[in-house]
């Protein structure tokens, strides 16, 4: 009996290896971008539906939708929030962000993070 113990251990530790990489691979975490963007402000501002008027954001109103990229107007749609970060479809081709990829900011601030996948 107690010579398979150590057959029993290397099947705990291959089934805990494969549970830890499906978890740091994951593309659902809101944290960590995967790559950095490219051609960013230092941060985008809350922008309307109904207007041009834009305002900085702040903390404790959450991810809004639009963010705006006060250079140029361009506007970022939210698509998920979790942890006061808010991953934002862009434009095809804007800041680095490929067609199957989000961009992550802060929402308290609108400071940009980086790319993630969808």
């Amino acid at each position: 009996m107690l010579t398979h113990l150590p057959r029993i251990r290397v099947s705990l530790c291959a089934v805990l290896l494969v549970a830890l990489a499906g978890c740091a691979s994951s593309g659902e975490s809101i944290g960590n971008a995967d790559r950095a963007a490219t051609d960013l402000p230092d941060h985008f501002l809350v922008g309307t539906f109904m207007g041009p008027e834009t305002s900085e954001p702040s903390t404790g109103e959450g991810c809004r939708n639009p963010m705006v990229d006060p250079r140029d107007d361009t506007r970022l749609m939210l698509t998920r929030s979790s942890g006061g970060r808010g991953d934002y479809a862009v434009p095809a081709g804007r800041y680095g962000v490929a067609a199957n990829e989000l961009l992550r900011l802060d929402c308290a601030s609108g400071v940009p993070i980086g790319i993630v996948r969808k």
